[in-house]
């Protein structure tokens, strides 16, 4: 085992106050001696530093930490795809043990939220391609959307929480009361409910909730009680 490991398993064991002192000391070292950790283990001491910074609840000094790891890492792939060119054979099993950096920006966005600062969270949160975006992140996004009244994207994300998590109950939630037709809300979630004993209910959760949400619309009610 490297330093590196060792602060990475008390991250991993909790021990927070421990790997903020280190982490420290050993980017401080870093700084003196650029030569000391290699840019990947400087990624990682970043992003564990930034993570013990976020348990201490100092939410703007953390988002700064996420962000140099994000820059840190910038330069770890340039030089990834150097060694890659000239037939490195182990920069993917080293890319895989790395923090994610998806994760990075979702803590981030987090940091800004935390701070109310919406619109940096979704200019972070946005930057992360649709595909690689993961159901909390669907779902802060979602949020952070209809709080911004930009109910069109909200809806969209509230969709895509349910595509991957069909029994997100708070996502269904957000869809109703968004004006999405109840109906529409219940067969997203049909496949699950009819394929699990005794969720039968959950039909009858979704359709109380649509004529909470839906007002004196009680066609809508009328169409989905029937």
């Amino acid at each position: 085992m490297n330093v590196i490991d060792h602060v990475r398993d008390m991250a991993a064991a909790g021990l927070h106050s421990n790997v903020r002192i280190l982490s420290s000391l050993f980017l401080t070292m870093s700084n003196n001696n650029p030569e000391l950790f290699s840019p990947a283990q400087k990624y990682q001491l970043l992003v564990y530093h930034a993570d013990a910074i976020f348990h201490d609840k100092e939410y703007r000094n953390a988002a700064c930490k996420y962000s140099m790891a994000l820059q840190q890492k910038k330069v770890l792939s340039k030089t990834s795809k150097v060694r890659t060119s000239t037939g490195g054979a182990s920069t993917n099993i080293q890319a895989q043990s790395l923090p994610s950096e998806i994760e990075v920006k979702y803590k981030i966005a987090e940091c800004y939220t935390i701070l109310k600062l919406d619109k940096d969270a979704i200019a972070v949160l946005d930057g992360i391609p649709s595909r690689q975006r993961t159901p909390k992140i669907n779902m802060m996004l979602a949020n952070l959307y209809r709080k911004a009244g930009q109910e069109r994207s909200a809806v969209t994300s509230y969709k895509e929480v349910l595509r991957q998590c069909p029994l997100a109950l708070d996502a269904i939630i957000g869809l109703l009361s968004l004006s999405v037709k109840g109906a529409e809300v219940a067969s997203m979630t049909m496949d699950v409910i009819q394929s699990i004993p005794n969720l039968d209910w959950l039909s009858v959760w979704i359709k109380a909730y649509a004529f909470i949400h839906a007002g004196d619309n009680q066609r809508e009610w009328m169409s989905m009680a029937t």
